[in-house]
């Protein structure tokens, strides 16, 4: 197999796993006979990195990208202090069930590269555009739908009552976080200007859902991410991209006002939305990690350990922010290099747009900036599709790079897939686990508890 098929083989599946994990969940997981749209995800992730992994071994002239050296310790760095953290831990085995999952996103992000090297920025562009585009045409569709039913029945919806395919709307609200910028592209890129207008109705279509669904952590991500990314690029950008959001949010807001607040208040008399002041309980669980972590400070509680922790003031599997999550399970020194690290690289691609005034990439980096601030109020780290999407993204980001690459042989990518297929069956056969509690509360399975 040639590797510009291989590559093309990765994305578009890559769009169908993101497809048949959310629009088609419902159907699909009763079609496969699994309980729930979770665990299809998680099921339908795993299974698209083995194989892709199992593929890789057909292809002739594979090329993997060389990491910089900072890179390789940072990665090892927190790979050597997570074993020892989970060996450490009261539940070693799931330690390593999560190691194993984060190893599984390492070899996809690999994966996505090396695809994403052999095909043009252009086409990459208008591949992820079409993908997007998909999503958004497909999700809005029954999310209409659902809300005409609604109007017919004069039945009234809460911010769980439009969408279907999620246990709950905060998974889809994740990939809106990184998917809503994506859609700026035809701003940015000439090839794709013809689907401006088309773009503007689906990011106003994502602000009317964002706002239904109250996804306050969503909105501020955007604007956070925006605001950053506005003192990178120039004038007459900035002033094209802010006048582009605020015309799409403008928009969104008049489409929720008369959908969501005016016509259902007409038709029953009555309207979901409420403004919500609180954390959610946010701040008690990130309370809950500073006031814990002294007792284990240096390698932390172990990988997982969040979702059997005790005396927990919720009983979520996860504490809501990447940085505490790291900060509890894996402890201050991980934390710190991880952090500092993607910190640093982060600043480095916001350096090169400013320098190099690639407008091109701005969505991709707004939509990778985005996601990194959403996953400081959710789980975005956590959850299946939420983790694939973000490696993508940062996969995107390595299309412009310069960096070496180097060809594998067979044995290496015999010994990949090896590799593979164990992380992969370690995770696999913990579904349904007899130690898993029936709660919804999930982490790499619907059952989060331990």
């Amino acid at each position: 197999m040639k590797w510009v098929t291989y590559s093309w083989g990765v994305l578009i599946t890559f769009i169908c796993v993101l497809l048949l994990g959310t629009v088609f969940a419902f159907n699909f997981s009763h079609i496969v006979d699994i309980d729930n749209e979770y665990d299809i995800k998680r099921f339908l992730v795993v299974g698209f990195i083995w194989l892709s992994s199992l593929v890789l071994c057909f292809v002739k002239d594979v090329e993997f990208i060389k990491i910089s050296t900072i890179a390789k310790i940072c990665l090892s760095m927190f790979l050597i202090l997570a074993m020892f953290s989970a060996l450490a831990s009261k539940h070693p085995f799931w330690g390593m069930v999560e190691i194993a999952n984060i190893g599984l996103f390492i070899v996809a992000f690999y994966f996505f590269v090396t695809s994403m090297r052999s095909i043009t920025r252009t086409t990459l562009c208008f591949v992820v555009y079409a993908g997007t585009l998909l999503f958004s045409v497909l999700t809005f569709t029954k999310y209409i739908l659902f809300l005409f039913f609604s109007y017919t029945d004069a039945r009234s919806f809460d911010i769980h009552g439009l969408l279907s395919g999620y246990v709950n709307v905060r998974f889809f609200n994740q990939l809106q976080a990184m998917m809503l910028p994506l859609l700026f592209l035809p701003f940015f890129n000439q090839k794709l200007a013809k689907f401006k207008r088309i773009s503007i109705v689906f990011i106003a279509l994502h602000w009317a859902v964002l706002l239904q669904t109250e996804a306050r952590g969503v909105m501020l991500s955007l604007i956070l991410a925006i605001s950053v990314m506005l003192y990178f690029i120039d004038a007459d950008t900035r002033k094209k991209f802010i006048l582009t959001m605020l015309q799409t949010m403008l928009f969104g807001i008049c489409l929720w006002l008369v959908f969501i607040i005016i016509i259902p208040y007409w038709l029953m008399d009555s309207s979901s939305f409420q403004i919500r002041t609180g954390s959610s309980g946010r701040l008690d669980l990130w309370l809950y990690v500073l006031k814990s972590i002294p007792e284990r400070l240096w390698l932390g509680f172990g990988p997982m350990s969040f979702a059997w922790a005790e005396g927990k003031p919720l009983p979520n599997a996860h504490p809501h922010n990447s940085v505490m999550q790291l900060l509890y399970e894996y402890g201050v020194i991980s934390c710190i290099v991880c952090t500092s690290w993607a910190m640093s690289w982060v600043y480095q691609r916001l350096q090169y747009i400013h320098q190099v005034k690639a407008i091109e990439v701005i969505p991709v980096t707004y939509a990778l900036l985005s996601g990194l601030c959403y996953s400081l109020f959710s789980g975005i780290v956590v959850m299946p599709l939420a983790q694939l999407m973000l490696v993508f993204l940062i996969a995107m980001q390595m299309q412009t790079s310069s960096a070496n690459t180097y060809s594998i042989g067979i044995m290496a990518r015999i010994g990949l897939i090896f590799t593979t297929t164990i992380m992969s069956c370690l995770i696999l056969i913990t579904y349904k686990h007899e130690e898993l509690l029936s709660a919804f509360f999930p982490r790499i399975w619907l059952n989060g508890l331990i």
